[in-house]
């Protein structure tokens, strides 16, 4: 079993403070804002990270493009949740919560960047391992990982991946959806990873293999078609999108941190949204 460590080197403090020693530091310690960039079109995203009520009003700024809508996924029901539709006056139709580990479908007319600000998962400790609890097997899943880190597939679901495992990528700067499949000891479309504020679909045992998943449309507001989410197969040299967001990090009480999220916070956005 790999164990993860959560490293934040060179952070950025943001309340400026030190400490002269170690000490024990749990997840409320730690502080940091994620730059969040969502694709014309849809986009697989996630929040690791807590707000003051993790609602859609709280977590989206002013600037989030008008008619933008937003859904989670239902895996009791294999289908997506009614869509909030967000208005630049009022704000989303309807203010869903959306916490740690859980993935959303966003969908936006146009390319924009939205910065997430909170605290990592209470679960986590910086003097300590992380190991992502079990997630049970429920058929579709849209998740992503608890902590801000580049994620594997143990990460997410808390265990190794085993025969009939699935893993379906949306790449949000292509529109590009890509599923890889574990068997016999390997995946047969690429090892799965998923970026900073990245989501995707985990199926166990493959049982779920539609063409296509209709994400539902307001009915005020049509998408033209951008609405329906390709979950179909593909077995292209089709990209799994990396550059999802760079996050900046402090500790209210520690400083000596290591390296793995040197690489996330390094990577530029694939579109000029500084």
């Amino acid at each position: 079993m790999l164990k993860k460590h959560l490293h934040l080197p060179g952070v950025m403090l943001l309340a400026g403070l030190s400490v002269s020693a170690p000490a024990q530091v749990s997840s409320q310690n730690i502080v940091g804002y994620i730059h969040l960039n969502l694709y014309a079109g849809n986009n697989l995203v996630a929040n690791p990270l807590a707000s003051s009520d993790n609602t859609l009003n709280t977590i989206f700024q002013p600037g989030v493009p008008q008619g933008s809508t937003f859904t989670e996924w239902d895996p009791g029901t294999q289908q997506y949740l009614p869509p909030s539709v967000y208005d630049s006056v009022s704000g989303w139709s309807i203010n869903y919560t959306w916490g740690y580990g859980q993935g959303g479908l966003f969908h936006t007319p146009t390319t924009f960047q939205n910065t997430l600000v909170g605290t990592v998962w209470p679960g986590f400790s910086l003097n300590s391992p992380f190991v992502p609890p079990l997630v049970p097997n429920r058929g579709a899943q849209l998740l992503d990982c608890l902590i801000p880190v580049a994620a594997t597939f143990y990460d997410v679901m808390g265990r190794e991946p085993q025969n009939g495992d699935s893993v379906t990528t949306l790449d949000g700067a292509t529109q590009t959806t890509k599923t890889t499949v574990f068997d016999n000891g390997t995946w047969n479309n690429g090892v799965p990873q998923l970026a900073v504020g990245e989501a995707a679909y985990f199926d166990s045992g493959y049982h779920y293999n539609p063409a296509v998943v209709a994400a539902p449309e307001p009915a005020a507001w049509g998408l033209a078609g951008a609405g329906l989410l390709a979950l179909a197969l593909t077995r292209g040299d089709q990209r799994l999108h990396q550059g999802f967001g760079r996050v900046i990090f402090s500790n209210r009480r520690h400083k000596g941190f290591g390296s793995r999220l040197a690489g996330v916070r390094a990577q530029q956005p694939l579109h000029p949204c500084d």
